[in-house]
């Protein structure tokens, strides 16, 4: 079973346009999707980048990267980049790492909160009586991966990317 990359890119390039807006025209946006193809060689796991396939096959790995950059005048503070993970793909558990410059979130609720680790609500029943608790959400029920970035410089350019894994 093929599924098309390219329904990926579109749903990824809606939330940017969202995103591209909220800012008023400060920063330009270029979202990029690329397969992981892994082999072995010598004993050593090896990683070929191929950039934004044709066709992907569940279970292939892929790399969402997000590449901003400040085209305006002014260096600009507390940007929010957030990117929803793809539709038909699940969080992979790998993004880049928080650092001095950027705080790494993500949100397992379309979007609505965002923590370092989210949590959900489940049901279970203890003690013969049902309860409501929250409990840290799996990876796989990641929904979107945000990066808040401290400041941009005027016209300085980021990439920060996340892996998800088709389904």
């Amino acid at each position: 079973m093929k599924k098309n990359s390219t329904i990926f890119l579109v749903i990824l390039m809606t939330g940017l346009a969202a995103a591209q807006q909220a800012a008023q025209k400060q920063i330009s946006f270029v979202l990029s999707q690329d397969l992981i193809k892994r082999t072995a060689v010598d004993g050593k796991v090896v990683e070929e980048i191929v950039p934004t396939p044709k066709t992907v096959m569940p279970g292939d790995l892929l790399r969402e990267e997000v590449s901003f950059k400040n085209v305006s005048d002014k260096p600009l503070s507390r940007l929010n980049v957030s990117v929803p993970v793809p539709s038909g793909t699940e969080f992979a558990g790998s993004a880049t790492p928080q650092n001095e410059r950027w705080s790494l979130f993500f949100s397992a609720d379309g979007g609505k909160s965002f923590a370092v680790n989210p949590q959900q609500k489940v049901t279970v029943t203890e003690n013969g009586k049902t309860v409501t608790k929250l409990v840290p959400a799996p990876t796989s029920a990641y929904t979107h991966v945000r990066w808040t970035v401290t400041n941009l410089k005027s016209d300085e350019s980021l990439k920060l990317s996340f892996r998800v894994r088709v389904k």
